[in-house]
């Protein structure tokens, strides 16, 4: 079963919104993407949208219900994503995956089929599988055989951003399925389609998935390197990053052994001469230095020649012996790794795209949690290049954390109390089986009925006392105009309608052309599937619809004692919809309440110890900041958007740095910055981040306490968020430990 991140329910849902609008279009190789960073699990995510699509299609008129899909993908990932999905289908026996070889000479794809394909295995009219036989086993004659029976076509094209895909080859071989969809998956598309959904960095990152960023060249100096190589340096530095994190997951108890990943120089696929001799540099010194060795399986290598494959079997398992793995191109598509940690790039990156793919091979988080350790929640890349030669496309350049600012030695540093808060069971945006306890109590509530004791080797008495619980039952939804005697349901549909469908703007009068149609036990189950599915609201409607169709079918079996085929007819009836979907709204709203209720409970706040940090990583949306003495950490980086009343206070701060011993610029969230637990005026727990704590040199003189004060309304002013309670919250913080020396200032505040 797959359990999908909140983000990535979101992406789902946006996809199967965007496919269903996309199935009603007239014209075909409709364009979708998906893009979604290295790590957030692009292929759970379109394996959950496949296997909603397919059950949403049937729920929704006007759409093709018979879909089969074909998932393209490079070198051998299309194996990887084979037996992912298999396992996943097989335990829903939802679609059938399959591949070439499994077709059986079978040339047609069925509905709900899922056919994987390797891309080199198409790409060329010469391929086995696109030559004519007399057999007509090839890929033209399975599209032809497909359409012909009236199934639709979806491709997912995996890894999108790779030239593969792009050129004339790739062309024709999309123009010949001719799928009514085509879905681009990747982390870094080349073009960006009408429809597409877009998964943030930001949101993996808070969902704990990957690591917060990338240290470039961490703890590099040049003190350090003696006039050793710099490529030895690298290596060095890098090993000694990869031991630390080793110590740290055996001090937290964690067994996993980090990974190092030392990536050769050359752009092209076959070794160079400077490859070969870079290899056996680096395998030399591992050797030399630190004792590793494909002899001892501490070393693995993959590079494109097959006898260049070594030491690779189990290498992805969180406590596998290797060490170090050497590796060419062929790591930085889809290969999954979440052991690996750091990264040496010994190479000119070219391809802009080709940086962020490599890079993601060390962002993945090993436990899908954050340990709130910089040693852990961040991966470490060490390069001989120029920064300006590491192209990040837009939308990924904060992977880089390429501006740190340490903090200064010989001065005080509190220890304060922070707190951040625990939700141990966040509240999921659909129904869960709670919702059938709600929706009960709401009916036994409003109809003052009571559910009807089940019949099991009853006495006479048992039988008599179920026969009149049964009848009050009935008899008090009776009296509240329900119809409980639903012989049959019928729709009303226009029959023998003559119209002009080419003239615009016609309008028909079919009241004298209306007919009556049974539904059949099979069509009202739909109807009552489509009735659940329309009546939820706010939630999540495919991960929803169950589960108020069970509490709807068993509400009448409870309290009525009808079968599941009477219940259909009841709940379907037209003059008992208005009161049935009266209930369910009310229910609906109880639900939500109950659920943010549970969602406070479930919350906690946990008091720590924190200090100043002693480095801390500034992204590219900060600039550095010259002439700033006071500040704790050096150099001091600024948001490039301060707001006007920070930026004005900092400005302060420094003109009275003669009464000051540091300051220091808080960041807005996140456990490693400091923050206040309070209750808002939703009375839900939230944290308050100061955006100043300042030391002073002494208790300070009433003339700077006077000052600061009449900096106050000057920031009011200029914050119009800023409420009369919180006027006096930041005077309290800002006078807050003053004997000791120590205060704090909040000055924007959250709305």
């Amino acid at each position: 079963m797959i359990i999908l991140k909140g983000y990535q329910e979101k992406a789902v849902e946006r996809l199967i919104e965007y496919t269903c609008d996309a199935l009603q279009a007239p014209n075909r190789r409709i364009q979708l993407l998906l893009k979604a960073p290295t790590g957030a699990g692009k292929t759970v995510t379109m394996a959950a949208f496949i296997s909603q699509l397919v059950q949403e299609v049937i729920l929704r008129p006007n759409l093709p219900r018979d879909l089969a899909f074909i998932w393209i993908a490079p070198n051998t990932l299309h194996l990887q994503s084979y037996e992912s999905l298999k396992g996943f289908y097989s335990e829903l026996n939802e679609l059938r995956t399959i591949q070439l070889d499994e077709l059986g000479g079978n040339t047609l794809l069925q509905p709900k089929d899922l056919l994987f394909v390797n891309w080199s295995s198409v790409d060329k009219e010469k391929n086995t599988f696109r030559q004519e036989n007399e057999k007509g086993f090839n890929l033209e004659t399975l599209i032809e055989n497909t359409y012909l029976q009236g199934t639709e076509i979806i491709v997912v094209i995996d890894e999108a951003h790779l030239s593969a895909f792009t050129g004339e080859q790739a062309k024709k071989v999309l123009k010949l399925v001719d799928a009514k969809i085509e879905i681009s998956v990747t982390a870094t598309p080349r073009i960006t389609p009408d429809m597409n959904v877009v998964i943030p960095r930001q949101k993996v990152v808070a969902a704990q998935m990957i690591k917060k960023g990338v240290k470039l060249n961490s703890d590099l100096s040049e003190e350090e390197q003696k006039g050793e190589m710099l490529d030895l340096h690298l290596l060095r530095k890098a090993m000694q990053k990869r031991d630390l994190i080793a110590r740290e997951y055996q001090k937290a108890g964690i067994d996993i052994n980090p990974l190092l990943l030392i990536q050769l120089p050359s752009e092209i696929a076959t070794l160079t001469e400077e490859d070969k001799s870079k290899r056996l540099v680096m395998e030399n010194y591992l050797a030399g230095d630190f004792g590793i060795t494909t002899q001892n399986h501490e070393l693995a290598v993959w590079l494109s020649d097959s006898k260049d494959k070594v030491n690779l079997e189990g290498i992805e398992k969180p406590n596998a012996i290797q060490k170090v793995l050497i590796f060419k191109q062929a790591i930085s598509q889809g290969w999954d790794c979440p052991r690996a940690a750091v990264l040496i790039i010994f190479r000119e990156i070219g391809n802009p795209t080709f940086g962020v793919q490599t890079v993601g091979r060390i962002l993945r988080m090993p436990q899908q949690r954050h340990y709130e350790n910089d040693d852990l929640d961040f991966g470490y890349v060490y390069t001989n290049i120029q920064n300006k030669v590491i192209q990040v496309v837009a939308d990924d350049l904060d992977y880089f954390s390429l501006q740190v600012a340490k903090r200064k030695t010989g001065l005080t540093y509190n220890e304060l109390k922070a707190s951040f808060i625990i939700n141990d069971r966040a509240n999921p945006g659909y129904l869960l089986s709670d919702f059938e306890r709600i929706f009960y109590k709401l009916v036994e509530e409003q109809y003052n009925v009571v559910q009807v004791p089940e019949r099991n080797l009853l006495t006479p008495e048992e039988e008599t006392e179920i026969h009149r619980i049964e009848e009050n039952n009935r008899n008090a939804f009776i009296s509240r105009m329900w119809d409980l005697n639903v012989d049959e349901i019928e729709i009303t549909i226009p029959t023998n309608i003559m119209a002009d469908v080419y003239e615009a703007n016609t309008l028909i009068d079919a009241h004298d052309h209306m007919g009556h149609f049974s539904k059949t036990q099979a069509e009202l189950s739909d109807m009552v599937d489509r009735f659940c599915y329309d009546s939820i609201t706010r939630l999540n409607k495919s991960k929803s619809w169950k589960v108020l169709r069970q509490t709807l079918i068993q509400f009448v079996e409870y309290y009525l004692s009808f079968d599941e085929f009477k219940a259909r007819k009841i709940l379907l009836c037209g003059m008992n919809q208005p009161r049935l979907i009266e209930l369910i709204t009310n229910a609906l709203e109880h639900y939500d309440t109950w659920q943010k209720e549970k969602g406070n409970k479930n919350k906690r706040v946990e008091d720590k110890n924190w200090q100043v940090p002693e480095e801390r990583y500034y992204p590219e949306i900060y600039q550095k900041q010259e002439f700033v003495e006071g500040h704790v950490l050096e150099p001091f980086y600024e948001y490039k958007s301060v707001s006007t009343p920070e930026k004005a206070f900092a400005e302060l701060l420094e003109k009275n740095k003669q009464y000051i011993e540091w300051w220091y610029k808080n960041g807005d969230k996140g456990k490693e910055h400091f923050s206040i637990s309070y209750t808002n005026s939703a009375g839900e727990l939230a944290l308050f981040y100061v955006d100043f704590i300042i030391r002073f040199k002494m208790a300070p003189q009433a003339s700077l306490i006077q000052r600061l004060r009449n900096q106050i309304p000057k920031l009011q002013k200029s914050t119009t968020l800023l409420s009369p309670i919180w006027r006096v919250r930041i005077i309290r913080i800002l006078m807050l430990n003053l004997s000791a020396g120590l205060s704090f200032l909040k000055l924007s505040v959250m709305s």
